[in-house]
């Protein structure tokens, strides 16, 4: 019984450590003022993804005008 409570102690520990060592990385990623390299890819593929998303409806609406013989 008491192994598994002596476990537990060290597992919430262990998470508290690496909680803290994150919040430490997020705070040095702050200060250096530049967003991440997962956060530019992000940003990146959004924008590519708006992109051909309208390139898409464009497509989707000249085809519907073509078809009723509006062009």
């Amino acid at each position: 019984m008491s192994y598994y409570g002596d476990h537990q102690v060290a597992k919430e520990r262990e998470r508290e450590r690496l909680r803290e060592a994150e919040e430490r990385r997020l705070a040095r990623l702050a200060a250096c003022g530049r967003p991440t390299l997962r956060a530019r890819v992000a940003r990146r593929l959004f924008v590519a993804a708006v992109a051909l998303e309208r390139e898409e409806t464009w497509r989707i609406v000249w085809e519907r005008l073509e078809a009723r013989g509006r062009l």
